[in-house]
């Protein structure tokens, strides 16, 4: 599907362009409007691929996550929906493109699609997988509420998340200030400049509200952190791992101050000292976070791997051209930060900036979907983050093709178990004790042994114990007597020639 719409887009955007109508076309704003509902489609696509290697692999991922097998979605369904939103998200950016050119109110085509993309999160009909939906809704209200209720393991990993969507919640604060901006939304006239509204959408009050909407996803893991030390109070590693999300507080205010004062040190860009505040603690927060990757979140570089040389003793996977591949991944994205050095001193870049910001989302967005691989992993293998028991679980790979609605289904059709909820009564089966007199014999000969036994285990001088096992034997021989009696007893009752005594 990607392969035919991609070429087909960008042959029909230049062929427009190319065209005689001469019409502009707002590139720069349909950047910021359409750039965020595309990282969060990938990463949907991305989640359904994780989904297929984990189930292939044997990864319980279900378990981990604590998902109802009868209402989780398979990786086929979630990407069923990641495609069909891409494909509708082209249609939208195809619209976007004809409504530029022939003037028919371009920028409703971005409001419309977001708009059907959260109706179709919250709508409460019980269609489009509403058990998943809700699951979903219900897991992301307790990341945002974080300090308020125990973490457990599906709360930090969409929380982790969140984290790769830092450029989603920077632009919020565009999309909102775009469509209550002075000049209406629904204009047509694409060559007039935007004047922002609001006290949130110019000066330094913008470069406010974008630094708080970018440290809210850091914000989120941080609070976790803090909410898991206040229930276990262990210092490590939640505190540990909450100073490694604090690293990310200084660099997005450091790179807010950087941006902020661009204009003023225009001439002499070198002496703008925000920049190497920023350059220290992104270099600092980037060497905190791939550590933590590497030997907290995955478990690599174990003293006890063995043959797996650099990586753990239990591997999944395959081949361990993946975990090796992994690791060189994870570094040369973890420190992609340092083109925006050269971009900052490249006047020329500068007007690419949104476009090159588009790129580092993409490239956190895929670097996310290798780490969710192994993370994964290494909770099933080793519980590293302590909140269940799965080391257990077989290692083998499950079934991914099974359709657990469809079995649901057909087994609440069935006739045989339509009431199967239903408590049936049962009745008491009492068996008869057959026991012999040589069964009587044996235990007898067992209980006579208790006192050596005991004598072997407590020291003679502790003869309150010892003269305790004398009770309790003698005891146990009156019972025993006692029934041998009435066993006789009732024997003797039963047959012709009764026996009174014995």
């Amino acid at each position: 599907m990607l392969c035919l719409l991609l070429p087909a887009l960008f042959a029909f955007a230049t062929q427009l362009n190319t065209s005689q109508l001469n019409k502009p076309f707002a590139w720069r704003p349909a950047l910021l409007l359409y750039r965020s509902t595309c990282l969060i489609i990938i990463q949907i696509i991305f989640a359904g691929i994780n989904v297929y290697g984990w189930s292939s692999s044997g990864v319980n991922h279900v378990l981990i996550f604590e998902i109802d097998p009868r209402h989780h979605l398979t990786y086929q369904r979630i990407l069923e929906i990641g495609t069909s939103l891409l494909v509708l998200w082209f249609l939208s950016f195809i619209g976007f493109i004809l409504a530029s050119y022939f003037d028919r109110y371009p920028f409703i085509q971005p409001l419309i699609f977001v708009a059907l993309l959260i109706l179709f999160v919250i709508n409460p009909i019980p269609i489009f997988y509403h058990e998943a939906r809700y699951w979903f809704l219900r897991k992301l209200a307790r990341v945002f509420s974080s300090p308020f209720h125990p973490v457990g393991f599906t709360d930090f990993w969409l929380g982790d998340q969140l984290t790769s969507l830092e450029l989603v919640f920077y632009d919020l604060e565009s999309f909102f200030c775009f469509y209550g901006s002075n000049r209406p939304w629904w204009s047509t006239d694409l060559t007039s400049p935007v004047s922002y509204q609001g006290i949130f959408c110019t000066g330094w009050s913008e470069f406010l509200l974008q630094t708080v909407l970018l440290m809210l996803p850091s914000w989120f893991r941080f609070a976790q952190c803090v909410r898991r030390y206040r229930d276990t109070k262990h210092a490590f590693p939640h505190l540990t791992n909450a100073g490694k999300y604090a690293t990310g507080f200084f660099v997005v205010i450091t790179n807010s101050l950087r941006r902020a004062t661009t204009a003023t040190y225009a001439d002499k860009k070198t002496s703008n000292p925000f920049l190497y505040l920023w350059i220290l603690a992104a270099i600092i927060g980037s060497s905190y976070k791939l550590t933590w990757d590497l030997k907290m979140d995955w478990g690599f570089f174990d003293k006890k791997a063995g043959k797996n040389k650099y990586l753990r003793e239990q591997l999944v996977y395959s081949s361990k051209t993946y975990y090796y591949a992994a690791i060189v991944e994870n570094i040369l994205f973890r420190f992609a930060w340092t083109i925006n050095i050269f971009i900052y001193f490249d006047n020329h870049s500068a007007e690419y900036a949104d476009l090159i910001g588009f790129c580092f989302g993409i490239v956190e967005i895929f670097r996310r979907f290798i780490w969710n691989f192994f993370r994964l992993e290494n909770e099933h293998l080793n519980n590293c983050g302590q909140f269940r028991a799965v080391r257990d679980i077989s290692i083998s790979p499950m079934s991914t093709g099974i359709d657990y609605h469809f079995i649901d289904y057909k087994l609440r059709k069935q006739p045989g178990i339509r009431g199967r909820n239903r408590i049936m009564p049962r009745e008491t089966i009492v068996e008869e004790d057959n026991t012999s007199m040589t069964d009587i014999s044996t235990r007898d000969e067992m209980d006579n042994d208790i006192k050596p036994f005991v004598e072997d285990l407590i020291p003679i001088h502790d003869t309150r114990i010892l003269n305790n096992v004398d009770e309790i034997n003698k005891q146990v021989q009156d019972i025993q007597s006692a029934d041998l009696r009435s066993l006789v007893h009732q024997d003797g009752s039963n047959s012709p020639n009764k026996v009174v005594e014995v």
